[in-house]
């Protein structure tokens, strides 16, 4: 993993690069750390040295040998930054000095445990804050791009509860936690037909979702791990779900976010009508020299960057050019459409600045929906299946694999803290009758749930789609049990977390992540990618977003032999 050597985070323009890497976001979010004033003891984490080698599988052994190399020099360049430790030491003396008064520590305990995140890697850090408030991040940014000029080998690196898969909370300079204090949620607006709410972005996304439910409404957007994961770290991440097949990705529901820039300011960013555009850039500070630049970059390559606008509807990239303007610079011009840099900052994983505050909008919960339970037993049936089924505009379609099946039925106990009372004795009561009655005791190898609204519903009776969806090997069938859909909904949200339980000197290894395939090309990939894991004598879990081909791959490693990175 790259180092970063500052904390500022201005965009670089010139040359047509992308926004220069600074501070860094965790992508989904797990339970937040306790305040360090509280002197929590922290968990024990497994060890988990230094990051493994990426090589290339099925190459010859003299392009693997090539990769490795590479690796080797990539990390002896970075071994050649040099390490003041000094400035680490005289952080807090600073920090405390400029009025910042949340929690800093160097405690050993407490760096292991920010040492590590959901994904392979382990980076330990050399001190941890922990903001009370906006001020804090404020002083704590102003204060690090200040000190970088003395100090090189100084960054900030913003955290939300640090279950993210790629890494991107990790550093081997300072983290800023912002779910220990930062987690309050505001109130819920309702004007004509739009609905917002506002939050801290140490809000947990299920007690947010938790008020909205209570009127009525959701964010369509919501990850799979909705469960685990902050607000902050979902827009940060871009995160999106399994109605995202039809509603988008966070950035589509973010109205607008305070962001605090490299020069220690907090910033409302939200998108801009011309007229509002050409009054910003007239002023004198970050945000108006950020917005001028990139609609400048814009300006210049709008051919080139509509020409390699991804055709998927799934986009893990980040820093996408292309949703700035949509219209294009001359509509934009003319007073059409709007210049929107949020769709920048999310997604950015905190390299442009740190989300301090979030509005998003929210929508109706859908009510009177029909979900469609589809067994598939046959990998060959996958492909057509689902590209049947999307002629139907569903609002989802999700898929998790008989792996995930199998080690749900196997830890029914998993659940109990998922689901209270009475619901969870039904819940899993259904699961076994689905398995030993329905399925007779076979477990599909991949589930695909499909959900229609009562508008596709009107059009096309539900009896008359799961016809037209069945053949020999395949049987959709409509759930109408509330406890039998909320089961399935279940196991396909733990997909992850229940491969944990395989063998616990091993863990899920979340390196084959974000692979989008069209989906009739579905059944080949899967094929092929099976093949691949029993080569190498690998188990994964597999669960995803079948309806835009998305899907996540967790091989079950061993990361204390020496031979798994290899």
């Amino acid at each position: 993993m790259a180092t970063r050597s500052s904390t500022a985070t201005k965009i670089a323009i010139k040359n047509n690069t992308r926004p220069k890497k600074v501070t860094k976001v965790a992508a989904k979010q797990a339970t937040p750390k306790k305040p360090i004033t509280k002197k929590a003891t922290p968990k024990k984490t497994t060890a988990r040295k230094t990051p493994p080698k990426k090589t290339a599988v099925r190459k010859s052994t003299k392009a693997k040998s090539n990769i490795i190399k590479d690796a080797v020099k990539k990390l002896e360049l970075q071994q050649t930054v040099k390490r003041n430790p000094l400035g680490h030491l005289l952080i807090e003396k600073m920090l405390r000095d400029n009025g910042f008064r949340g929690g800093v520590s160097t405690d050993k305990a407490l760096l292991d445990t920010y040492s590590t995140d959901e994904s392979i890697f382990s980076v330990r850090p050399q001190v941890i804050l922990q903001p009370k408030n906006r001020s804090d991040i404020e002083i704590a940014t102003k204060v690090i791009a200040e000190e970088t000029k003395r100090f090189s080998s100084l960054s900030l690196t913003p955290r939300a509860a640090g279950t993210g898969l790629g890494g991107g909370s990790l550093t081997d300079s300072i983290v800023l936690d912002v779910c220990a204090h930062l987690d309050k949620i505001g109130d819920i607006t309702k004007k004509k037909d739009k609905v917002t709410f506002t939050c801290e972005p140490g809000a947990m996304w299920r007690n947010v979702e938790k008020k909205l439910k209570a009127e009525g409404y959701y964010v369509p957007s919501y990850p799979a791990s909705k469960d685990i994961c902050s607000m902050g770290g979902a827009v940060g991440n871009n995160s999106a779900g399994p109605d995202s097949l039809r509603y988008g990705h966070c950035a589509d529901w973010v109205e607008s976010l305070d962001v605090v820039l490299h020069d220690g300011h907090t910033y409302t960013i939200k998108a801009l009508t011309y007229r509002e555009f050409k009054l910003l850039i007239k002023q004198k500070h970050e945000h108006a020299r950020i917005a001028s630049e990139i609609f400048d970059l814009i300006a210049k390559n709008e051919k080139e960057i509509k020409k390699n606008t991804p055709k998927t509807k799934k986009n893990s990239a980040g820093y996408p050019l292309w949703s700035v303007m949509p219209q294009g610079v001359a509509k934009f011009k003319k007073g059409e459409g709007t210049f929107d840099l949020t769709r920048l900052i999310s997604g950015s994983q905190g390299t442009v600045g740190v989300i301090s505050h979030i509005t998003m909008r929210a929508i109706a919960i859908p009510t009177d929906t029909t979900l469609l339970a589809i067994p598939i037993f046959d990998l060959n049936d996958a492909a057509e299946t689902i590209v049947k089924t999307l002629k139907y505009d569903p609002i989802n379609v999700e898929v998790f694999d008989a792996l995930s099946f199998d080690l749900a039925l196997q830890n029914p106990g998993f659940f109990r803290d998922r689901l209270k009372g009475a619901q969870y004795y039904k819940v899993m009561m259904s699961m076994y009758t689905t398995y030993h009655v329905r399925y007779g005791r076979k477990v599909p190898e991949f589930m695909v749930l499909a959900t229609l609204d009562k508008e596709t519903a009107r059009k096309h009776d539900p009896k008359s789609i799961v016809q037209k969806l069945s053949t020999a090997k395949v049987k959709p069938r409509i759930v109408t049990n509330p406890n039998e859909v909320e089961m399935y909904w279940q196991i396909r949200r733990a997909s992850y977390t229940l491969s944990k339980f395989q063998d616990k000197t091993k863990r899920p290894a979340a390196f084959l992540e974000d692979m989008t395939v069209p989906p009739e090309n579905l059944s080949k990939f899967f094929t092929q990618v099976k093949a691949l894991l029993k080569e190498f004598n690998v188990t994964a879990a597999v669960h995803g977003h079948g309806g835009n081909g998305h899907f996540h791959f967790y091989p079950l490693l061993d990361f204390t032999n020496k031979t798994t990175p290899a």
